[in-house]
């Protein structure tokens, strides 16, 4: 029992420094290594000693090896990686790193990750695990090392990441957790040197309206109370934003999911005024929203059209989740966008909640009972059903459909709001 306890713990936990075979990706995998010895007969399967020797292998076209380098850095040893995992570490020891809730705890060596190696074409990390933590009992201390080449060849730079280390039990499982957690690392940073998708989401709105002003109502109501979306109103934190503002702040936590989202910078001219934002430590506890890279800019122009609003995303999303992510991230923009032209036109404007077909009957003669912001996704659903000329079969079908409710539109010419993709390599090119 205790033993199976130790198995799912590993499984579930996650191996902080020893990262992924993840078999939807080809690359160059290999395990080096076999057992120096087995106890007898007598003993359970997982209870083997040996030394465990992983070898990972990945190519990354267009990129030095600083580049790969830097994004080992940035997205393996600061941010996890993409597993299941939070990396606490401190400005006073960057080197040094607990991985949580393993408890493990690893080390950069020496200078190897300094900036002025001398050889440009080739560049090492090495490290180690010095303290493997409570759960990962058997592996014998001062026995890890793992060391990461970038070498650059053939317009590409080709990464070689090995890993050892000496147990006393749990063989066969300590190496198929290394082969995973390690290639799964190789992984993230094989996508996070990609190029990364771009949504761009646009819509003129008729009128003199005051740029500096519509940022300001755009924060107040997309990023401090949701937009109107149909989920929890988002926690503000963190300090009032001191340019065009309003009263929101520059930190926002949205439940669900557990996404932390930060204002970076605002800007303001003439004729424009903007704000960037990014979705803070993205990964797996951002799920749905499995992303490794997010960052948007959101800009309010005046034209001889009207006030033009532009809406860019980037973001880098897990290559098994990129179709559901593309989509996610289409559908809440878009709807975004198209709550925010509501907001801006009809600021006090609400929707009536009325019985179906106006049918006073079947509400034992109220013809309303309720109202909600027009602006708001619930506001946009009840204002296309009191217009809803369909027979009762199309609008029966419809509420199986629930992306056909309210605002929703092609995003072509022809819809008030539009949007594109471009960048990185879209979902119908992976097919």
């Amino acid at each position: 029992m205790a033993s199976t306890l130790v198995h799912l713990l590993i499984l579930f936990g996650g191996f902080g420094q020893l990262w992924s075979f993840s078999p939807r990706y080809t690359s160059f995998n290999t395990v080096q290594g076999r057992h120096k010895s087995q106890l007898g007969a007598g003993s359970s399967a997982g209870e083997e000693e040996g030394i465990i020797s992983v070898s990972i292998q990945k190519r990354f076209p267009d990129t030095t090896p600083e580049q790969a380098r830097d994004a080992w850095m940035d997205y393996h040893w600061k941010k996890g990686g993409g597993l299941p995992i939070v990396i606490v570490s401190s400005d006073e020891s960057p080197k040094e790193r607990t991985i949580l809730p393993t408890l493990m705890k690893e080390q950069l060596l020496d200078d190897e990750v300094e900036e002025n190696q001398e050889d440009e074409s080739h560049v090492e990390i090495s490290y180690k695990v010095t303290d493997a933590g409570p759960l990962f009992p058997g592996i014998i201390p001062d026995t890890h090392s793992a060391n990461v080449t970038f070498e650059y060849t053939n317009q590409a730079t080709v990464m070689n990441w090995d890993v050892s280390f000496e147990t006393t039990k749990f063989y066969t499982l300590y190496e198929a957790v290394t082969q995973w957690t390690v290639g799964t690392a190789a992984t993230t940073v094989e996508e996070c040197l990609t190029l990364p998708r771009r949504l761009n989401v646009k819509t003129v709105i008729d009128g003199d309206i005051d740029p500096f002003l519509a940022r300001k109502e755009c924060l107040e109501f997309v990023w401090a109370s949701g937009g109107g979306l149909p989920l929890i109103p988002p926690i503000p934190f963190g300090d009032i934003l001191e340019e065009g503002g309003g009263s929101a702040r520059r930190n926002l936590l949205r439940i669900p999911p557990l996404i932390t989202e930060s204002i970076v910078d605002t800007t303001t001219t003439e004729e424009q005024s903007s704000f960037q934002y990014q979705l803070n430590r993205p990964g797996l506890t951002t799920f749905p929203f499995l992303l490794h890279t997010h960052i948007g800019n959101v800009s309010f122009t005046s034209t001889a059209q009207g006030l033009a609003i532009d809406w860019e995303v980037e973001f880098r999303p897990y290559q098994i989740a990129k179709p559901i992510v593309e989509k996610l991230v289409e559908m809440t923009v878009s709807t975004l966008v198209r709550n925010l032209r509501v907001k801006l036109l009809e600021p006090d404007a609400v929707v009536l909640i009325k019985p179906p077909r106006g049918n006073a009957n079947l509400t034992m003669g109220l013809e309303e009972f309720g109202k909600v912001s027009k602006s708001s996704w619930l506001g946009g659903v009840l204002e296309s059903h009191l217009s809803d000329v369909r027979s009762t079969k199309d609008q029966t079908l419809s509420l199986i459909q629930p992306w056909t409710w309210g605002r929703s539109g092609e995003g072509d010419e022809l819809d008030i709001v539009q949007y594109q993709w471009t960048g990185g390599q879209s979902v119908e090119e992976d097919v």
